[in-house]
């Protein structure tokens, strides 16, 4: 079988890992027990020597026939089906929800049943560890129904199911079903010399998964237009959650964009930028649990001189970054690369997202927490100390550092929010107000006088630049300007006519064949970044192009893979998505503009009357 578009994975999780799955039941993708683990299954990477399980139809010599696949509801439950000729064969492939204690092992479940006539099923079975590099050994292990074990170092993974033939590190069965039969497969990670998992019955813990995802549905508040693809992007945000407060920007590593190229990057860690939009996104439809918890990790792990770009989800630091080379990559990309580097760079826009999270969050009155309070000023202070040095912005540039106008602007957001909440908190004095309301407006008055383009009625990428950025879409969002600014207009209109690729999707950045060339360092181009399409769908309702608007929404929703999935990029001419996925800043983009369009909340005030007389001073 050919090797599947990205999009044409399925998107597995319990909040504590993810998995992958192929339309022809090949798990291609599986780190456990977290996000960030090593691959037992990652032949998404490479090629199958690198680690699969594949439960289906038996295949023989011949390819399995086609499947329809479904999500079960409002769930992350995965429902494939095939006709065989002789029966109708479904596989039902889900994580456990995760359990009050959060003591209960990850694993993944696989239910196999006969709907009609009479089917052969197959299991194929490859475990390969440390990321495809490992051939563990198999062993069956237990009286009565033996389970098979598979240890190597650290990790023992469990399988329950039918007996397997085991061979050099490979397993498989094949076996006829009947109208009516079922069979249950879990595989289960434990710690090497911990007591063996208890086994589950599939049935009870298929209905408690469907029963958790589900619930946590129905609290969703929106009601109105394209409801199905807000809760479907709303259950993938929520998917890509981790239990402890924080969320990884995609469940993947390195997946290309583009395909062949040189950006392949490892997301299974948490951004406070991605994450405080992502958690913005789902406080939108009336989710609360999610908003505090991060709250309560960033409390926890942000240290006072500020916050870094990215962590580990347990609030470390993130490994460093390395390539992989035994892993041939998606599709022949490479490197292949785990850790990431970018969580060394100076990003003055995060301080801004953090802000304007604990804000909005303020503002939907959930209970204030003095320590977000005392964060909040450290992120102002920050700023303060910080606004006027270069970073490496937004798109984590692995180039020259400057003085970018999306990070200014999100500076100046810090500054604005804080001043906002502390001043209604109580938990600042005057003077500090007064401070930073007046850094607010050196940083307002500086980003108008120095990232403008008169001549051509738009704001730049940074200070002295021609080129456009599509993050310049944010400035009336915030509330830097108003919406029917001529400034925003100009700019929102020459982003839409310099970066655009067609179909009203966009680049993030121009990007040229020499690394020299471009702004982030790395040679030639990549695809349209989803994200910021989804920003253009915002930013053109805002300036009053609500028509304009509405067709680029309809254009972005028929993108999506027939699950609702959204990768980071997509190819246009190719009519492929591009990146690692599913990537939760692509879902965060498609409720926000789904509620642009759809809703009567308001835009953003500008400077709050505390900064504006600063500024008018």
């Amino acid at each position: 079988m050919r090797d599947p578009s990205i999009e044409e994975h399925a998107f597995l999780s319990n909040t504590r890992t993810a998995a992958l799955t192929r339309p022809d039941g090949t798990m291609n993708w599986l780190c456990l027990p977290t996000f960030a683990s090593g691959a037992v299954f990652a032949s998404l990477l490479g090629t199958p020597s690198n680690g699969f399980w594949r439960v289906g139809p038996a295949m023989y010599t011949s390819a399995p026939p086609e499947s329809r696949r479904r999500y079960v509801g409002d769930t992350l439950t995965v429902e494939q089906t095939w006709d065989t000729g002789s029966g109708v064969l479904e596989v039902t492939d889900f994580l456990p929800a995760p359990d009050a204690s959060g003591d209960a092992p990850p694993t993944v479940v696989r239910v196999a049943t006969c709907r009609s006539g009479m089917v052969r099923l197959a299991s194929e079975f490859q475990p390969r560890l440390g990321y495809g590099s490992v051939t563990p050994g198999l062993q069956y292990v237990g009286h009565g129904t033996p389970r098979l074990r598979v240890t190597a170092g650290s990790d023992t993974y469990w399988l329950d199911g039918p007996r397997h033939s085991a061979d050099r590190g490979s397993a498989s069965c094949d076996m006829p079903l009947k109208a009516g039969q079922s069979i249950v497969f879990a595989l289960t990670w434990t710690r090497t010399g911990s007591p063996a998992p208890a086994r589950l019955t599939g049935t009870t813990v298929l209905e408690e998964t469907q029963r958790y995802w589900t619930q946590w549905a129905s609290a969703c508040t929106y009601d109105g237009p394209h409801r199905d693809a807000v809760l479907r992007s709303a259950l993938t945000l929520k998917g890509l959650c981790d239990v402890g407060g924080a969320a990884v920007a995609a469940p993947t590593t390195s997946l290309p964009a583009p395909i062949g190229g040189e950006r392949n990057w490892d997301y299974r860690h948490t951004w406070p930028r991605d994450t405080a939009w992502m958690m913005q996104a789902l406080l939108s439809l009336g989710y609360t649990e999610e908003p505090t918890a991060y709250r309560n990790w960033l409390t926890t792990h942000i240290d006072p001189d500020g916050p870094k770009p990215l962590y580990s989800l347990d609030g470390g630091p993130v490994p460093a970054e390395e390539t992989l080379p035994h892993l041939s990559g998606y599709r022949g990309s490479t490197p292949v690369r785990v850790g990431n580097a970018a969580a060394e760079q100076h990003q003055l826009d995060v301080y801004g997202e953090l802000a304007d999270l604990l804000a909005q969050m303020d503002d939907a009155d959930i209970p204030p927490c003095p320590d977000a309070d005392r964060l909040l000023l450290a992120i102002a202070l920050n700023v303060e100390a910080l606004w006027e040095q270069p970073d490496d912005g937004m798109w984590e540039s692995r180039g020259t550092r400057r003085r970018y106008v999306s990070s200014l602007v999100w500076a100046w957001v810090a500054l604005d929010r804080a001043a906002r909440v502390l001043e209604r908190h109580g938990a600042a004095d005057e003077e500090t107000l007064l401070r930073l309301a007046t850094v607010a407006g050196t940083v307002h008055a500086e980003v108008c006088a120095k990232g403008y383009d008169a001549q051509r009625n738009t704001f730049t990428q940074y200070f002295g630049s021609q080129d456009l950025d599509a993050s310049l879409l944010h400035i009336a969002r915030v509330g830097f300007l108003p919406p029917d600014d001529k400034r925003v207009i100009g700019t929102v209109e020459a982003v839409e006519r310099e970066l655009s690729v067609g179909g009203g999707l966009l680049l993030r950045y121009p990007t040229h064949a020499d690394a020299a060339d471009n702004v982030d360092g790395l040679a030639g181009h990549e695809g349209a970044f989803l994200a910021t399409a989804f920003w253009m769908v915002e930013a053109l309702a805002l300036i009053g192009r609500g028509t304009d608007a509405r067709e680029l929404l309809d254009r972005l929703l028929s993108v999506r893979s027939d699950l609702g999935l959204l990768a980071e990029q997509y190819d246009p001419a190719e009519e492929v998505h591009l990146g690692n996925y599913p990537q939760g800043l692509s879902h965060d983009g498609l409720i926000r503009a789904v509620l642009a369009i759809n809703t009567q909340g308001s835009v953003p005030a500008g400077a709050d009357e505390l900064v504006l007389a600063a500024a008018e001073s």
